[in-house]
């Protein structure tokens, strides 16, 4: 077998498990209308937004994501990036977007930022910022968003090139105990979970450039099990 076809072999059977889940998750004749909410894994050409979009092309993805971004505490010194302090302001984006077509899901990935080294000594308070971010979400005056299915993932895990900065020190240990507490969150609140930190085929430090963002290649691995729930949940 020559080399470029065994290249071909190789690339087809690592898309095999993404175009199984696809095809699940499309299974279905209605056009879905996702809103996708995260950090800056999720504002590049290539990033989990964009993979749901190329994974569902009939469905429409609105996709508010912003470098720095955290569930509930202020970044930089800059409010914008709390969610909690901003979800009025986004949801509100949301439905202008929307118009009078409810959202099916709401896609939350957020929590890599809250585990920076700054916030150590506030872990505490994450889950419970996401906790009051989800029940603002559920209980808000827009009927278009408040009926749909919110999908939590949970962080992925800091590569060693993250860890090894003052920035991101010890911040796998705090990403590994979110996913477990934000499932916990999930479960009370009636959400679909999605373990970012154990994410199947998933190899942060082959990844990511710089063990914090992920690449094309970790970005469909990411969403894979989101479209598995996202099909599970339509049957």
């Amino acid at each position: 077998m020559s080399k470029i076809i065994l290249r071909y072999v190789v690339i087809g059977a690592l898309l095999l498990p993404f175009l199984a889940y696809s095809q699940a998750a499309t299974s279905s004749d209605k056009p879905l209308n996702i809103f996708t909410l995260g950090d800056s894994n999720g504002t590049f050409p290539f990033s989990w937004p964009q993979q749901l979009k190329t994974a569902l092309p009939n469905a429409d993805v609105f996709n508010i994501s912003k470098s720095g971004r955290t569930i509930g505490f202020v970044n930089n010194g800059d409010s914008t990036l709390n969610s909690l302090l901003v979800i009025d302001e986004n949801l509100r984006k949301a439905t202008e977007f929307t118009k009078d077509r409810p959202f099916d899901f709401i896609v939350l990935e957020l929590g890599t930022n809250d585990a920076k080294a700054v916030f150590a000594d506030r872990q505490s308070e994450v889950s419970v910022n996401l906790e009051k971010l989800v029940q603002k979400i559920k209980n808000c005056d827009f009927p278009a968003i408040n009926k749909a299915k919110i999908v939590i993932i949970s962080p992925p895990p800091y590569g060693t090139k993250a860890v090894a900065t003052a920035k991101y020190a010890g911040g796998d240990k705090r990403v590994k105990a979110m996913s477990e507490t934000f499932k916990k969150v999930a479960e009370r609140n009636g959400c679909l979970f999605v373990n970012g930190f154990k994410t199947p085929g998933f190899d942060i430090d082959t990844m990511t450039p710089d063990g914090l963002h992920l690449d094309a290649v970790g970005s469909r691995k990411l969403i894979e099990p989101v479209l598995a729930e996202i099909a599970k949940a339509k049957l």
